[in-house]
């Protein structure tokens, strides 16, 4: 596809192709090609050789060459008209050919238009809002803050703006001079609403992006998950090319890559942890989000840092006109949102606040079960999350935002038993959660020119602590009793502090350009320590340390990078973005620079059919050491370093794009990803990751990704929804051996088969139900090759004969997994596919409208209709008759019910 797009681009641009003169519907005889070589001379001279070489004749006022600059024009063998769209590309004139003569005429005059596209009852910017002139032709779309400039021939304009959700507004008017513009729209009803993207229905056939979605928060409620929660991340699961790792967990895993390879942004800040529950929740509130952002392929410059994906998460700014809100009960957890005015059209505010109640629950149940015993045991968990952001104009072309966010998990277990007055046994608790606060200052400097600076701190940090306790007898005259306390602290964690400043810039309408410089601090944590060896006596009243370590290993970086990229028109059929990225990463006095070139350039076929195509190298500078299928909050972020390098990617797309009577949009997308210095456990490393000599366990490797992404929507009416199927492979080879011996091996994620079929139906303004059904194939799970004898296993009861399989003995111990023959092909790296994976969920909505003008909304959610146990890992493995492998597999989770009641005020 790629090598085609480029021959149709190469004969387009051919010097020879020629021109031919449409004159009363007839086509003239070609025009020769011209040659000619004149510098810095008069426009007169230029036209009256290129009237010699051509036969045509150029007709103009005598008056309106005069103060033109002297001009220079060189060609050999090039065609008429490509040598009349160079001539004249820098000067203030326009062209036409009409029979045989050229008219000139002076270029109209221009003037820029720019303003904000906004809701018209909360004043909230709306993103990527489509601004077209309808006289022209001409349009762009609202940039992150819903900011649009636009440049269009003085005369008369009517302005058209729409938004998803939102119904039209039309302005007509004169345009005689640059203009500021404000669009207020008004809320439409949820057909509009619950559409896949938020921009026009034809964008996707006219932009130039590919593997890009936008998601508003309207589209992510309707989608149905389990326990009734609306969450961005399993609703971009449902779009092709994502692999959600395990079971109703809220994993990434795009295009091949790894789960650390997905960049999260809130308001442009980088985020570390996005999981609640164990990734059965995502950390964003669905009442704060306004818009997400989602690439996977051709990324634009201003991204950076991750190799499979970014999700560009922005919140709602807040209500300048009214105070509402609302709260909302769920089965495992409940939130509510606040937002309105502090100063009315000047000053707004939106907080919410989300936390579980699981907890609630549990602790009065463990209360009274351990009262007046002599065991007790408790287990408890609870996360929450709390949003607030401030936004201020100070002038119209000024304006601040504040922003707030902090989220925690804790996890706690208990057990004691009372002994002698002490209290014998073990507890742990864990804790771990995101801060990040941030402030961003708009400023427009001119109707063109567009800024934001964003200054940011973000933090995650992970706390275990555990803690056991030993009672001791001391035999002597009287047997005294002495308490051992054994204290472990663990943390982990990461820090960045830096600042982003972007310039939006629009000096013509051909040209969109953005650009801007950003550095970032990390400070890295990766695994500190404390182990402490107490003893107690005499009744608590003394204490002696007997043993104490204390571990704090602290890594510092640097990275700064400038990036700048040129969304540029060329005519109606041509749309090319270009980019790159410059960034430079410093840790251990090492310096990491990285040149990432991006490219992606659209072809109108016709009205409504468009092909692309396009290259992005990614750079990663950080990694997380993991070796399960879910993100767990023990996995440890670590930088690269003198020895790992960081991880590239270079990825080549294509595809064909296509609107069906403005209803349907068809994408058919084709990748291949290579990724180089790409990291794995060497065979038989630890299982648990330890940061100390982490680097002294992986190896790196490289890896490829490649396939194909069918996606067909239907985005109006009272049925809509998406179909998405994709076919892809994905593997790993590391050349030096110490990975599945050199051996080519699939990812963990090498699902070769996925498919989603997603619909949502508006019964009547009171009732809309939801279905989504997922099919993909299996995941890719190792099967060990050796068990290990525990500490009690007894070698004198051995049978002396080859087990195989698993076998237990009276001696508590593990046998050692023998491999027979016909073995060594299953227990390869990745080389057990689990069973196909799919379910089905079922969504019901309804609204109950109050007479005082607020909601209430039932949600009623079915996950897995029809209980389907998907294989979530192996659950053993034997074999009875030699040569013949038996593998289990184990799931857990059931149909699961649930609801959730929202009350809107």
């Amino acid at each position: 596809m790629l090598r085609l797009l480029l021959i149709i681009v190469g004969l387009g641009l051919l010097p020879g192709s020629g021109l031919q003169i449409h004159v009363r519907g007839q086509f003239s005889a070609p025009i020769p090609p011209v040659t000619i070589d004149m510098h810095h001379v008069e426009l007169a001279d230029i036209l009256t050789e290129l009237e010699k070489q051509s036969g045509l004749f150029f007709s103009y006022e005598s008056s309106l060459l005069k103060d033109l600059p002297k001009v220079t024009l060189t060609a050999k063998e090039e065609s008429f008209s490509y040598c009349l769209k160079r001539l004249f590309a820098s000067l203030p004139l326009t062209y036409r050919v009409t029979g045989q003569y050229v008219i000139l005429k002076p270029q109209p005059k221009s003037y820029t238009i720019s303003g904000f596209v906004r809701d018209s009852a909360s004043y909230e910017s709306l993103i990527s809002a489509t601004v077209v002139d309808r006289h022209s032709g001409r349009g762009t779309t609202t940039n992150s803050y819903g900011f649009y400039s636009i440049t269009l021939p003085a005369g008369p304009v009517s302005l058209y703006s729409s938004y998803v959700g939102f119904g039209s507004k039309e302005i007509s008017f004169e345009l005689t001079g640059d203009t500021l513009v404000d669009l207020p729209l008004s809320a439409a009803g949820m057909i509009q609403e619950i559409v896949i993207r938020g921009t026009d229905p034809h964008s996707e056939v006219l932009n130039s992006q590919m593997g890009n979605i936008q998601l508003s928060a309207n589209q992510i409620r309707h989608v149905p998950v389990v326990f009734g929660e609306p969450d961005l991340i399993k609703t971009l699961q449902l779009t092709p090319g994502i692999a959600s790792g395990m079971e109703g967990l809220t994993g990434m895993y795009v295009r091949g890559g790894g789960g650390d390879e997905n960049l999260f942004l809130l308001d442009g800040i980088p985020v570390y942890n996005v999981n609640h529950l164990g990734g059965l929740f995502s950390t964003f509130n669905p009442d704060m989000v306004k818009n997400v952002d989602f690439y996977k392929g051709s990324f634009p410059a201003r991204y950076g840092g991750r190799l499979s994906s970014v999700i560009d998460v922005r919140l709602k700014d807040g209500d300048m006109q009214n105070y509402h809100g609302s709260f909302t009960i769920g089965l495992l957890a409940a939130r509510a949102n606040i937002e309105g005015p502090i100063v009315k059209d000047k000053t707004s505010f939106n907080v919410a606040f989300r936390r579980t109640w699981y907890d609630a629950f549990t602790t009065p149940i463990f209360a009274i079960k351990n009262r007046n015993n002599q065991y007790g045991f408790f287990a408890g968990y609870s996360f929450y999350d709390l949003n607030a952001k401030i936004n201020h104009i100070f002038t119209p072309k000024s304006r601040l935002y504040a922003n707030f966010y902090m989220g925690q998990d804790r996890l706690r277990y208990e057990e004691y038993e009372w002994m002698n007055h002490y209290p014998i046994g073990e507890k742990f608790s864990w804790r771990w959660g995101n801060l990040v606060t941030s402030l961003n200052w708009n400023y427009i400097f001119s109707n063109k020119l567009f800024s934001n600076l964003n200054i940011a701190y973000s933090r995650y940090k992970l706390k275990v602590r555990e803690e056991e306790n030993r009672l001791k007898v001391i035999k002597g005259e009287t047997d005294d009793f002495q308490l051992n306390q054994f204290t472990n602290r663990h943390s982990s964690g990461i820090e960045d502090m830096g600042y982003i400043y972007n310039l939006d810039y629009s000096p013509v309408p051909e040209h969109h350009i953005k650009g801007g410089v950003q550095y970032l601090y990390h400070t890295y944590h990766p695994e500190k320590k404390t182990y402490n060896v107490s003893s107690f006596g005499n009744g608590w009243r003394d204490q002696t340390i007997l043993y104490r370590i204390d571990q704090d290993p602290v890594l510092h970086a640097h990275e700064w990078a400038v990036f700048a990229e040129d969304e540029w028109t060329l005519g109606e059929r041509w749309k090319i973005n270009v980019g790159a990225r410059l960034s430079n990463y410093h840790v251990q006095k090492e310096d990491y620079l990285s040149f990432q070139p991006r490219l992606s350039m659209r072809y109108l076929i016709r009205p409504g059919l468009s092909v692309k195509a396009g290259y992005t190298k990614m750079s990663q500078y950080v990694h997380q050491l993991s070796n399960t299928y879910a993100n767990l909050p023990s996995d440890i972020w670590v930088p690269v370093t003198a020895e790992v390098k960081p991880m590239e990617s270079h990825q080549y797309t294509a595809g064909l794009y296509y609107n069906y009577r403005k209803t349907y949009d068809v994408s058919l997308e084709g990748y291949y990803k290579k990724m180089n210095h790409v990291i794995e456990y060497q065979d038989n490393a630890s299982l648990f990751p330890k940061y100390t000599q982490w680097d002294e366990k992986i190896s790196m490797g490289t890896g490829r990704s490649y396939g194909v992404e069918l996606m067909v929507k239907r985005g109006e009416g009272h049925t809509t929804g998406w179909v998405a199927y994709t076919l892809a492979w994905s593997d790993r080879i590391f050349r030096d051996g110490t990975v599945n011996e050199g051996i080519r091996f699939p990812s963990k994620f090498d699902n070769r088969h996925k498919f989603n079929a997603t619909v949502i139906h508006k019964i009547n303004d009171r009732i809309d139900i939801s279905a989504s059904w997922t099919f993909a194939t299996g995941n890719r799970v190792t099967i060990p090759v050796d068990y290990y004898l525990s500490p009690d296993f007894d070698p004198s009861i051995s049978t002396g004969r080859p087990v195989y399989g698993t076998e237990y003995f009276d001696g508590g111990g593990i046998s050692q997994y023998y491999i027979t023959n016909g073995y060594e092909t299953i227990l390869r790296r990745n080389a057990f596919k689990l069973a196909n994976y799919h379910h089905l969920d079922l969504s019901l909505n309804i609204y109950r409208p109050r007479k005082n003008g607020n909601m209430g909304i039932w949600n009623i959610s079915l996950y897995n209709v029809y209980s389907r146990k998907n294989p979530f890992c192996i659950d053993n493995i034997s074999s009875i008759v030699p040569g013949e492998l038996k593998v289990s597999q184990k799931g857990f989770i059931p149909i699961i019910p649930s609801f959730s009641y929202t009350y809107k005020f």
